[in-house]
């Protein structure tokens, strides 16, 4: 078992961490730096996996785990090879959950969705060449989707257990990324009744015509909810005691990310007001102490998920400096790696070695756990690092 080290302070990290000793506060880092950081935390990541290949002891959240390991392992800078005995034995693991309806999940754990998304994105990263696995993958996300032609959340996709009616911009970003990133054109009718619903939890009237839209340009959870502030549900008058019109979904950082790439996943393109909007929205609340939207006491939930997703949004537009409302430019690549950067932990490997792993004391949404904190700031800085 890996012993941890004391949680270095911000002035400790400054003094003595060697990825940050060239780093200025508005300069980004060099490729060695962000390289050296994903070293440590890939050695530690590795160091994790389990004589069945999975990246996590015990059974809950095996296969999103592995997955997302597997993906992240595979992709550059530093990425490991399908045929690493590593890679080859987590990549059997998730084999051993490929089910009957097409989908790669624990049957006891509910998450089908996740399970197959993570999972066929991992294929695509590692480039596994199975076709059944796959055709199967993307014939489970097509099966889940929702297809009540009258629902809020038609075109929507859930965690794959609960049925119609629970579906959330979460999943279904997730959702289609594995889609595309397996070879799903964004033309294809199942994407584009997703982007109808992922339309549905953006804070836009001119294409959200639902009556808590307050116009912000952010994203919500879902059309009918926000894990920042508010819900209401449509079928009960005022979403039980509120009038629709006094119904407010608060926009949160962690989903417009995921907006933003769900749509430019979509073929929008950057210019599109949709994007624009969100983009506003971004600037409006840049900030890296918080999850920003998120209710007091809660600031701290998701923010490694919404790290990760706004390095792959700004990498996939091709930003690099953003000029905030108050006219300040900011470079998010300079931000992003510091505040990375102040929450490393060290972590004494059982060969001796110095790993880097990292933990949410919000332990919402997983971030607890110290193997799914570090896969989401590992890819955070792979992205990071292709924006360099």
């Amino acid at each position: 078992m890996n012993r941890l080290l004391p949680m270095l302070t911000l002035v400790g990290c400054l003094v003595t961490a060697p990825w940050l000793a060239a780093a200025e506060p508005a300069t980004p880092p060099s490729k060695a730096q962000v390289e050296a950081l994903l070293a440590k935390a890939q050695d530690w990541l590795l160091a994790q996996q389990q004589p069945d290949g999975a990246f996590l002891p015990g059974k809950q959240f095996v296969v999103g785990v592995t997955a997302m390991s597997v993906e992240v392992l595979a992709k550059p800078p530093l990425a490991i090879s399908k045929d690493d005995p590593r890679l080859a034995k987590a990549i059997a693991l998730l084999k051993t959950h490929f089910q009957p309806d097409g989908g790669t999940y624990a049957k006891e754990e509910g998450l089908g969705n996740y399970g197959t998304a993570f999972t066929l994105m991992a294929l695509a990263a590692a480039k596994v060449d199975d076709s059944a696995w796959i055709l199967g993958g993307q014939k489970f996300l097509f099966g889940g989707q929702n297809a009540v032609t009258d629902s809020i959340a038609n075109g929507g996709i859930g965690y794959g257990s609960k049925g119609a009616g629970h579906e959330d911009l979460s999943n279904t970003a997730s959702a289609v990324a594995a889609l595309k990133a397996s070879g799903v054109p964004a033309s294809d009718p199942h994407m584009q009744k997703a982007l109808e619903f992922i339309q549905r939890c953006q804070n836009l009237s001119s294409h959200n015509k639902l009556p808590w839209v307050s116009n912000d340009g952010g994203a919500v959870y879902s059309p009918e909810e926000s894990k920042a502030a508010g819900s209401w549900n449509p079928k009960e008058a005022g979403g039980g005691g509120t009038s629709s019109s006094e119904v407010k979904l608060t926009s949160y950082g962690s989903m417009t990310y995921a907006l933003i790439s769900s749509y430019l996943a979509l073929d929008i393109k950057a210019d599109d007001p949709r994007v624009a909007a969100a983009l506003a929205w971004v600037k409006d609340n840049y900030q890296f102490d918080a999850n920003p939207g998120m209710s007091a006491g809660k600031e701290q939930e998701g923010l490694l998920y919404y790290y990760a997703a706004m390095a792959k949004t700004f990498d996939t537009l091709g930003i690099k400096e953003l000029e905030l409302k108050d006219g300040k430019k900011v470079d998010w690549r300079a931000d992003l790696f510091a505040a990375i950067s102040k929450r490393a932990v060290p972590a004494k490997l059982d060969d001796g070695r110095e790993g880097i792993m990292w933990i949410n004391s919000a332990k919402r949404w997983g971030e607890g756990l110290p193997h799914l904190a570090t896969v989401y700031l590992i890819k955070a800085l792979k992205s990071l690092h292709a924006a360099l």
